[in-house]
C-alpha cells in the first residue's frame, strides 16, 4: 500500500511539474532564441572568450611561410638612432631588401610628413649657415624623393590608417589603388566604413606599387580577434595591407569581393577564395608570438642577414621597438606587435589555416537553444530530479565536444556557449517549478497524512476503549476461586487485532457445579467482537437461570443467539457442566476443537462426542451432552483455531499434535496457569516474528476431587 501510494505521488508530481513548468519554459526557450539572435554584448563576450580558450589551448602551429617582418626593433634603434630615421636610410633599407630578393614589400609604417633630416629641411631649419653651404644642401637630393625612387624600383604597399568621422585625417590618396572586382552586388553596405585616412606625403604615395589598409580593428574588450580584409573610405573600397601583398606576391591582376544574400561570403585574390564572415572580416588563426618571424633592420642594412633569408618572401615592414610599436592583445598574446597580427594573416591564408565561421552557424545556434531547450522541457518531468543534472552535463560535454571537433577538424568556430546556457536555464526552470509542485504536494500529503493519523488515534482510542470493555466483560482475576481447592480455573485471550470474536467464560452455578465455555465467532474485528459479547451475554444468561443441563443450555443459547443475528455471524462453542463432587463433567459441542484430557501416566485424550454444527447454523438444532469422567488430577485445555492455525513465516501451521505433544510433556501436577503460559510461549516462538492472523483464546481446568475450602 505504502508503494503504490508513492509510486502515486511520483506519477502526480511528474505531472504538475509537467504541466505548470511547460508553459514557462516554452516562453523562456522563445526569449533566449531571440536574445540570441539580436546577440547582445554579454552573449557576444561569452562566445569570443569561448573561440579565445580555444586558440590558447591550441593555437596554430607554426610552421615556416614567406613571410618575413624587418624589424625596427630597440637593437636597430640603439646602432642606426632614434626614429624616425632620414628616408635616405629608409631607401637604404628598401634596396637592400629588394637586392635580397623578396618580391614585394609592405610598410606598417606611416610618412604622413616631410622629412625633416631632408638636406632642404635642414638648410631651413639651420639659420647660422652660410649662404653657399645652404645653397650646397638644397641641391642635393631630397630624401623623399630618394625613398620615392626605391619605391619605385620595387613593389611597394604603403599602409593607409582608415579613421571614422571626427579622428581628423583626410580623403583617401588618388594613387594607386587596387583593382577590385564585385560578384553578387554591392558589398559596401556590409563593410566596415570609415571617413578619412591617415596616409603618407604624396610624394611617397605615388611611387608605392598600391595602397591598403592598415586597421585591425579589436573587438569590444579590446582583443583582435578578425581583422577585415577590404573595408571602405569615403565610399571607396580599399583592401587590407595582408591581402593586398598577397595579391601583389601572386600577380594577381584583381581581388574579388564575393556577396550573397547575407552580406559577404569570401574575398577572392588568385585562384583562391578566403572565407569571411558578411563584414568582410577574417578570423585570424594565431600562433604565439615567434621570433623567427623577425629580422633585425639594422642586420638587414649592414649586410648580416643570411642569404636567401628575404628571397622570394614577403616582407612587412614594422616594429617591435615599445617606444614605436603598435601592440594589441590576441587571444594568444596580451601583447602582439600589430606587424606581427599582418603576418599571421598572411601566413594563415597562404597555408590554408585561416579560421571561418559561416553565417548559417547563427541558424544552426539558434536552432540548438530550441531543439534542447525542448529536450530540457520533456525531459526534467520525466526522470528523477537527481538525473536532470547528469543529462545536463552529458548535454553540455556533447556540444563542447562538437565545438572543439569543428575547431580542430575543420577550422570552424561553433559557439555551444548560447545553446548551454540557454537549455541550463531551462532545466533549472524546470527542476525549479518541479519542485515548487513537489513543495505543494507534499505539504498537501502531509496535511492528509496528519489528519490520517489523528483519524487513526481517533479510532486506536476508540479500539482500545472497545478492547478495555470487550476483555472486561470476560473474567479476569486470577486464581478466580482462590477459596477452592477441589479445582483450579485460567483462561488467556489474545485478539488478533485491537478486539477480537473469540471468547471464553466460567462461572459456579451453585456450590457443588462449575460452567465453563470457550467459543470463537466466525470473523474478526469490530463486528465479530459484538457478536461475541451479545453470544457471551446470551450464553450466560441461560446458564445462569438454574440450568445445570447444559444441552439443554446450547440450545437454548442458539435460538436466543440466532435471533440477535442479523449479520449471520456463527459462533463454534465447547461447553461444560463439571459436578464438583463426584468429576462427571458434561459436554456440549457446537461445531468447536473438542477439549484435551490430561491425565498422569497416558496420553493426552480429545474428548470427542456427538456434538453438532455451530450456533446460528441450524435452529432448533437438537444439541446432545456427551459424558466423561474426571478423575482426581485430569486437566482440561480447551483452545480456539488460532492456536492450531497459528503459522510461521513458511506458512507451517500450528497444528493441534504439537499443541498435545506440548501438554503432554508437562508435570503432572502443573498448574492452569502454567499450562496455558508453556502453550502460548511456545505458540509466539513458533511463529517466529510472524504477525499473529487470528484471536487466540486457551482456557485451562484442573480437577483435584477434594471438597477442602479455605
Amino acid at each position: 500500500m505504502a508503494t503504490l501510494m508513492v509510486s502515486r505521488t511520483l506519477d502526480r508530481l511528474r505531472s504538475l511539474g509537467r504541466w505548470q513548468g511547460t508553459p514557462l519554459a516554452l516562453a523562456l526557450i522563445i526569449v533566449l532564441a531571440v536574445i540570441r539572435a539580436l546577440n547582445p554584448a554579454p552573449v557576444d563576450g561569452l562566445k569570443l572568450r569561448l573561440f579565445d580558450l580555444l586558440q590558447e589551448f591550441q593555437p596554430r602551429p607554426y610552421q615556416a611561410a614567406p613571410v618575413v617582418i624587418v624589424d625596427i626593433d630597440e637593437e636597430s634603434l640603439e646602432r642606426l638612432g632614434q626614429w624616425p630615421w632620414p628616408r635616405n636610410l629608409m631607401a637604404r633599407l628598401i634596396n637592400g631588401i629588394a637586392a635580397a630578393g623578396a618580391p614585394v614589400i609592405g610598410f606598417d609604417v606611416l610618412f604622413p610628413e616631410v622629412d625633416r633630416l631632408s638636406p632642404e629641411q635642414v638648410a631651413e631649419t639651420l639659420p647660422t649657415l652660410d649662404a653657399e653651404t645652404r645653397e650646397r644642401l638644397r641641391a642635393l637630393p631630397r630624401n623623399d624623393e630618394l625613398l620615392g625612387m626605391a619605391f619605385h624600383q620595387t613593389k611597394v604597399v604603403l599602409g593607409v590608417g582608415a579613421l571614422r568621422a571626427g579622428e581628423g585625417g583626410g580623403p583617401l590618396p588618388p594613387f594607386a589603388r587596387a583593382p577590385i572586382r564585385e560578384v553578387g552586388g554591392d558589398p559596401r553596405e556590409f563593410l566596415p566604413a570609415f571617413d578619412g585616412t591617415l596616409h603618407s606625403i604624396a610624394t611617397l604615395a605615388s611611387k608605392a606599387t598600391s595602397q591598403a589598409s592598415l586597421t585591425v580593428m579589436p573587438e569590444r574588450d579590446g582583443v583582435v580577434r578578425r581583422v577585415p580584409l577590404v573595408v571602405t573610405v569615403g565610399g571607396e573600397l580599399l583592401p587590407a595591407l595582408s591581402i593586398e601583398l598577397i595579391r601583389q606576391a601572386l600577380n594577381a591582376p584583381w581581388m574579388t569581393i564575393i556577396r550573397d544574400g547575407r552580406g559577404v561570403s569570401g574575398v577572392g585574390v588568385g585562384p583562391s577564395v578566403i572565407p569571411t564572415a558578411k563584414d568582410g572580416r577574417l578570423w585570424i588563426h594565431y600562433t604565439r608570438h615567434q621570433p623567427e618571424r623577425f629580422v633585425s633592420a639594422a642586420d638587414v642594412l649592414e649586410g648580416k642577414v643570411p642569404a636567401g633569408r628575404l628571397n622570394r618572401h614577403v616582407v612587412l615592414i614594422g616594429s617591435s621597438s615599445l617606444g614605436l610599436g603598435d601592440f594589441q592583445a590576441t587571444p594568444v598574446e596580451a601583447r602582439m606587435p600589430g606587424v606581427e597580427i599582418h603576418a599571421q594573416v598572411i601566413e594563415s591564408i597562404l597555408t590554408g589555416a585561416t579560421l571561418s565561421r559561416p553565417s548559417w552557424l547563427d541558424y544552426v545556434e539558434i536552432a540548438l537553444i530550441v531543439v534542447f531547450g525542448a529536450f530540457a522541457t520533456a525531459l526534467v518531468p520525466t526522470v528523477r530530479p537527481a538525473i536532470s543534472p547528469l543529462f545536463y552535463g552529458a548535454l553540455v560535454i556533447l556540444m563542447l565536444a562538437g565545438a572543439w571537433i569543428a575547431y580542430d577538424r575543420f577550422q570552424v568556430l561553433f559557439d555551444p556557449t548560447a545553446p548551454a546556457l540557454a537549455s541550463g536555464i531551462v532545466f533549472t526552470v524546470m527542476l525549479m517549478t518541479a519542485r515548487v509542485a513537489a513543495e505543494r504536494e507534499r505539504r498537501r500529503l502531509a496535511a492528509a497524512l496528519e489528519a490520517q493519523r489523528r483519524a487513526a488515534a481517533r479510532i486506536e482510542g476508540e479500539l482500545s476503549a472497545a478492547r478495555s470493555i470487550q476483555l472486561g466483560i470476560l473474567p479476569r482475576t486470577f486464581p478466580a476461586f482462590p477459596d477452592r481447592r477441589d479445582f483450579d480455573i485460567h483462561a488467556l485471550l489474545e485478539p488478533a487485532s485491537a478486539v477480537g470474536g473469540d471468547l471464553y467464560d466460567f462461572a459456579l452455578i451453585d456450590d457443588d457445579h462449575l460452567f465453563f465455555m470457550v467459543g470463537d465467532v466466525s470473523g474478526k474485528g469490530v463486528q465479530a467482537a459484538l457478536f461475541m459479547a451479545i453470544s457471551k451475554a446470551l450464553y450466560k444468561s441461560n446458564m445462569l437461570r438454574g440450568q445445570v443441563a447444559i444441552d439443554q443450555v446450547m440450545r437454548e443459547a442458539n435460538r436466543e443467539i440466532t435471533r440477535e443475528n442479523a449479520a449471520n455471524f456463527f459462533v463454534t462453542v465447547v461447553a461444560g457442566v463439571l459436578d464438583l463432587r463426584t468429576g462427571l463433567l458434561a459436554l456440549s459441542n457446537a461445531g468447536h476443537d473438542a477439549p484435551m484430557l490430561v491425565r498422569a501416566g497416558q496420553p493426552v485424550r480429545r474428548l470427542d462426542g456427538v456434538g453438532g454444527p455451530p450456533l446460528c447454523v441450524v435452529d432448533d438444532y437438537p444439541y446432545p451432552a456427551d459424558a466423561f469422567q474426571l478423575e482426581s488430577g485430569d486437566a482440561l485445555v480447551l483452545v480456539t483455531d488460532g492456536v492450531t492455525e497459528a503459522h510461521n513465516g513458511a506458512r507451517a501451521l500450528y497444528g493441534m499434535a504439537r499443541a498435545e505433544a506440548l501438554i503432554s510433556h508437562q508435570p503432572e501436577a502443573a498448574a492452569p496457569q502454567a499450562l496455558i503460559e508453556t502453550l502460548y510461549a511456545d505458540i509466539i516462538a513458533f511463529a517466529d516474528g510472524t504477525p499473529q492472523s487470528d484471536d487466540i483464546a486457551i482456557l485451562a481446568l484442573r480437577y483435584y476431587g477434594t471438597r477442602e475450602t479455605r
